[in-house]
This record gives C-alpha cells, structure tokens and sequence, in this order.
C-alpha cells in the first residue's frame, strides 16, 4: 500500500490561510471586541435579594482532553434573570474566587448584578460585576476582560500573519520589495 504525503498544493494552503485569517479577524472584532470595549457607562445595575447561589463544577471534554468549568449561577427575587459566569479551571477540582462570591452573596442576603444596557430583556445576560448588597465588589469588569486581552490582539496578529501568506503567495515581488526596504 503506497501512501502519498503530498498534502495539497501551495496555492491551496495558501487558500486556507486566507480564510483561516479571515475568520480570526472576525473572530477577534465579532466575539472579543464588544466586551473589551464595554465601559461602566453603557452597564446597568440589577439589585435585589439573593433567592439562588450556587457554584458548581461541570465536566468538558473536548477532542478527548478532560477538564472542569467552574459556573456561578446567581437568581435575584423578582427577576427572571439568570445571571451566570463560568471559567475552564482545567484539572482544577475548585475555584476559590467563585465559591468565595457564593460565600459572601450568602451573607448578604442581597446583590448588585451589572449587565448591558442592551441585553436587560435576554434571559441570561452577560455579567460584568457583582457587589454584595452593601457595596462590596466580589468580582469586577477586570475579572470579565482579563483574558480577552491577551486573545484579542493575539487573535487579530494571527489573522493578519495568515492574510499575508496569502498576500506572499499572490504577490512575491510585493514582499520581496518590502524586505529590500525593510533591510537598508
């Protein structure tokens, strides 16, 4: 049995570079940017006494890689909201920070929940801080951004780095003059 290595030519990976870049620049304004670029003035507060608390630990897998995701769900009296935040915490079998909010939203009794302006008529908005009913922020919009930062320019370096293999297979000579500028 003969097997043949040759996976496809320069043009269609180039093909596929294309479009795989063009999907991570997508990606990147489509899925991070609206959070990232979300201030305090377009959040409204949602206040009320706690009725549900909860912090529980689901089993992933994916592509036969076990891990845990970490989910705080949160129901206030009077609103038919489910405010919820979860994390992959890998083999972690607990996450402090959550439990830590259930705590402390237990002892309350009441909470400060912010969402989007735009999304107080969906079901489960996305939450980007949580205070207990005196005040006290148990989890920030630093906690909700953290990792978007680093994904979202890392998401647009890789599109943009795709795009120009395509760019390089189309047009050679267009990057063999910007190497000749680039090296005087």
């Amino acid at each position: 049995m003969d097997f043949d290595f040759n996976f496809g030519s320069r043009e269609h990976h180039a093909k596929n570079a294309l479009w795989y870049g063009i999907g991570c620049i997508f990606s990147a304004f489509y899925f991070f940017a609206p959070t990232l670029l979300t201030s305090e003035t377009s959040l409204v507060e949602q206040k009320g006494e706690v009725i549900y608390v909860k912090t529980r630990y689901i089993p992933v897998e994916s592509r036969g890689a076990k891990s845990t995701k970490a989910r705080l769900a949160i129901r206030l009296e009077n609103d038919p909201k489910f405010y919820r935040i979860h994390k992959n915490i890998g083999s972690d079998r607990s996450y402090k920070l959550y439990e830590d909010i259930e705590r402390r939203l237990k002892k309350s009794g009441k909470a400060s929940i912010w969402i989007r302006k735009s999304e107080l008529n969906e079901t489960t908005p996305k939450v980007f801080q949580i205070a207990t009913g005196i005040g006290n922020i148990v989890y920030d919009m630093d906690d909700v951004k953290f990792e978007l930062r680093l994904l979202f320019p890392l998401s647009l370096l890789c599109g943009l780095v795709c795009i120009g293999v395509y760019l390089n297979y189309k047009r050679p000579e267009l990057f063999r003059k910007l190497k000749e500028i680039w090296n005087e």
